[in-house]
């Protein structure tokens, strides 16, 4: 299902609203999903003529290396702690699955292209695709690394 019910497009009073003081973490995180929502709205209905679209939809994207500071590298290891007890759309991903799941997920679909009348296929991913599509043996070689980090 790629339907988005909260992809709402932005009223002008809402828009000037924005502008009076600050936002606030939480008010900002809603906007983010509401603004990405509308991005993958406006993907799948400007692109009629591509056969194959994909929304990887990755919670937190975990690297090797602690690049944006203290609190990137204590959300890392939070999620490190937290990801076995997280649903699924909440688990983190770490960018090599991620990137190993979006090259797999393009073989596989040129692999099995039918022909040029095909029907569009639309997907959303998130974290049990990527595992899926990428190999569970894949995934657990990153968890094996992360744990002598």
């Amino acid at each position: 299902d790629v339907e988005n019910e909260s992809a709402v497009p932005f009223t002008k009073e809402e828009i000037a609203s924005y502008g009076e003081g600050s936002l606030g973490w939480i008010k900002m995180i809603m906007l983010y999903m509401r603004v990405k929502g509308l991005e993958e709205k406006a993907v799948i209905e400007n692109a009629s003529d591509v056969q194959y679209i994909r929304l990887f939809q990755p919670n937190t994207i975990l690297t090797d290396q602690t690049r944006y500071g203290w609190f990137d590298a204590i959300l890392f290891r939070l999620h490190g702690l937290l990801d076995p007890l997280l649903p699924a759309q909440y688990h983190s991903v770490h960018v090599r699955l991620l990137g190993a799941a979006m090259v797999a997920d393009a073989k596989r679909k040129l692999q099995d292209k039918e022909g040029d009348d095909a029907q569009q296929d639309i997907a959303k991913l998130t974290y049990e695709d990527y595992v899926s599509v990428a190999g569970k043996a894949f995934q657990d070689s990153l968890e094996s690394k992360r744990e002598e980090l």
